[in-house]
């Protein structure tokens, strides 16, 4: 292609561009082609170096490098002189991008929450009637450990860990969370039946827990423990897990694109998961540490704060975002 035939190719969207910089500038009722602008942006970076290497005459790339100047400035300078940019942009993906991609993804979502769910509560339950069944699942030595941390004489509910202040607590707390859900995401490798073993084998344990402590006069200690952080807890779960099914689907049903084309198309709403479940589990550890675990709280009270704890966070997951532009 020689160089008039480049400049007639592209010659519209250069002006198109130009126009676009000019709107941004001056603010005008251009709003529809500064969206484009980055798109334009890239196209060009790459027009300049074609120019470049097939050294059309100096003119023309004086005339795109300049270009190229003044997109780049108006893409990445903006954003720099923003007083509070990166505040800013948080808030943004927390409060709105974050809760719309979960409702985008509900499947996912849904899935996670009954792989775990379904068990947890259908052992509680049934061990109420099959109160011997829990050996089965649980050894013994690790019931009795159990019992001990929500005993009526315990110093902290769920507190054998040799951590003697909340903080302490907070570090396990976090930490074995950010563990779990690491499981979760990492499980999606293996088409998603590592995630799913992981979230049942979860849901069985921790359902057997909790059943075992209700059939043995402790249920009052457990569940005012569990109940004032499960909700973000499991969300956060529940996110991470979504995370690698979308994996892990990708891998199993990639449709008409390669397996690694259908990974990257995941990867973008994957991480949003992944970073709306670190939010979420971040906020589960500090009620956990510093208000769960409290022995001179009465139940009644615990149960009132999770309930409203579960009914903000849904209410956000729920409502986050709706109603704003794009």
């Amino acid at each position: 292609m020689n160089q008039l035939e480049f400049e007639s190719r592209h010659e519209a969207e250069w002006s198109r561009l130009a126009g676009a910089l000019d709107a941004k500038k001056a603010a005008a009722g251009e709003a529809a082609d500064t969206a484009r602008v980055p798109a334009l942006f890239r196209r060009l970076a790459a027009e300049l170096a074609i120019a470049r290497d097939r050294q059309y005459r100096t003119s023309l790339i004086d005339r795109l490098h300049a270009l190229v100047v003044s997109a780049h400035f108006a893409v990445h300078g903006a954003r720099l002189g923003r007083k509070g940019g990166l505040v800013q942009d948080l808030l943004r993906f927390f409060l709105r991008d974050f809760p719309a991609e979960v409702r985008r993804q509900w499947r996912f979502v849904a899935v996670a929450a009954l792989a775990f769910g379904v068990p947890f509560v259908g052992l509680a339950i049934a061990l109420q009637w099959f109160p011997d069944f829990v050996y089965y699942i649980v050894a013994p030595d690790t019931l009795s450990r159990v019992q001990a941390m929500y005993s009526n004489d315990a110093m902290r509910f769920g507190a054998e860990r040799g951590a003697d202040t909340d903080i302490k607590m907070f570090g396990f707390y976090i930490f074995n969370n950010v563990r779990i859900d690491l499981q979760c995401l990492a499980g999606g490798i293996f088409f998603g039946l590592g995630t799913l073993a992981v979230l049942l084998s979860n849901g069985i344990f921790l359902g057997a827990i909790g059943g075992h402590l209700t059939q043995a006069g402790l249920g009052r200690n457990f569940w005012g423990f569990v109940v004032g952080h499960s909700a973000p807890e499991l969300v956060g779960m529940a996110l991470a897990s979504a995370a690698g099914l979308m994996i892990g689907y990708a891998l199993v049903a990639p449709g008409r694109k390669t397996r690694a084309a259908a990974l990257r198309e995941r990867a973008r709403p994957a991480a949003v998961l992944l970073y709306g479940a670190a939010l979420m589990t971040a906020c589960a550890a500090v009620i956990e540490a510093f208000w769960s675990s409290r022995v001179d709280l009465p139940f009644e009270l615990k149960l009132g704060v999770g309930a409203l704890v579960a009914a903000l966070t849904f209410a956000f997951l729920a409502l986050g975002g709706r109603g704003r532009g794009p």
